[in-house]
Parts: C-alpha cells; structure tokens; sequence
C-alpha cells in the first residue's frame, strides 16, 4: 500500500514538472513554427525580431523578405 502512495506521489510531481517545462518552451515553439531563430545577441543581418524565445530571454528573428 506504500507502493502505491508512493508512485501516486511520484506521479504528481512528473506532471507539475511537464507542466512547467510546456510553459517555459512556449514561446520558443512558436518561433519555430513561425520559421524564426532564436538569437540571445542582435538578429543577424538581414532578419527581423518578430518575438521572444526562452521565456522572453532572447528575440525570435525571421528573415526579412
């Protein structure tokens, strides 16, 4: 019966911690459905900032077309 508490308990903290890494890598899926990169410096020449990546830590840039 310890058993299943304690897989019960494990099984709780898996899913707060999946929960937390989908909210952390958001905005980084986004960029990249959107066809950006994410860059922690400048967008490189010849793209554009259209976002954030890693939680607002660096843009998301898109080539300029």
């Amino acid at each position: 019966m310890r058993i299943l508490y304690f897989l019960l308990a494990l099984l709780f903290l898996l899913c707060q911690a999946l929960a937390v890494t989908i909210i952390f890598y958001s905005d980084t899926l986004t960029c990249t459905k959107n066809n950006g990169t994410c860059a922690f410096m400048l967008c490189p020449i010849f793209m554009k900032a259209i976002g954030t990546c890693y939680d607002g830590a660096a843009k998301c840039c898109r080539r300029c077309i």
